[in-house]
């Protein structure tokens, strides 16, 4: 990674709020339907005036999958939960599936699951309801989407102390722990991105937040949303969090 994108991670930080702070690192799994499975996507200029502003970049107009999944982390954030990670396949590349997944700290689940029935807007209500890692009752919807499910997602994973380990050995941790792990950055400090692609092998990853790993006890922060843009540089951000606790990075890795 050159010198550039590293400047760019160290912008990624938490500034230290009650609002970035975990009791459990425990993440469940929900299940939602009710959004629209067709959204038309907003103008470009309306979607990333403020992105090109401060990145100067040019970038493409969102896909319906991305204008539905920031859809659903900002009707969370409005009741105060903040998703860890989103995820609304594609039956094709105009139609999503009917059912996405939600993700929350443990802590959140009750809060999360009192959306249930609550209004979208435009007279949609969605439908909320617990679907633990163990549960495969809705595979059959699912697994249709599983053969273009190719996005490489990003997992912000903290818990690892380069004080206490080199970041040689913290990426062999990362690499023995996440079996999907297609590679990882190690920051400063110790926080890792890790890069995982397919549904399956993120949900395994999402699973192992709060083990310990070698006395570190890790956890999965965040799975970062993709912005394209056309310099070929993905621009990753930090999904909203209250009091703004959320920055801007940018990698070429």
């Amino acid at each position: 990674m050159d010198e550039s994108a590293i400047k760019g991670l160290e912008v990624l930080e938490l500034k230290g709020s009650d609002a970035g702070i975990r009791n459990s690192s425990i993440i469940t799994r929900m299940v939602v339907k009710g959004y629209d499975t067709s959204p038309p996507t907003p103008p470009k200029e309306v979607v990333v005036e403020a992105m090109i502003k401060h990145l100067g970049y040019d970038t493409f107009t969102p896909t319906p999958r991305e204008v539905v999944e920031e859809a659903l982390r900002k009707h969370f954030a409005s009741r105060g939960i903040t998703l860890i990670h989103v995820a609304v396949p594609e039956e094709n590349s105009h139609i999503l599936c009917s059912h996405g997944l939600i993700y929350v700290n443990e802590e959140c689940e009750a809060e999360a699951l009192k959306l249930d029935g609550s209004d979208m807007g435009g007279g949609r209500i969605l439908e909320v309801a617990a679907y633990p890692f163990a549960d495969n009752h809705l595979d059959h919807i699912f697994a249709p989407t599983k053969a273009t499910e190719c996005l490489e997602r990003t997992l912000y994973v903290t818990g690892f102390d380069t004080c206490l380990a080199s970041k040689d050995d913290i990426k062999k941790m990362v690499r023995g722990l996440f079996p999907g792990c297609g590679g990882c950055y190690v920051r400063r400090g110790g926080s890792v991105l890790v890069y995982i692609r397919g549904q399956d092998d993120i949900d395994n990853a999402l699973k192992l937040s709060g083990v310990s790993v070698r006395g570190f006890k890790i956890a999965v922060d965040t799975v970062l949303p993709i912005e394209r843009v056309i310099v070929g540089t993905p621009a990753m951000y930090l999904p909203p969090l209250p009091q703004g606790n959320q920055k801007t990075i940018i990698t070429t890795d």
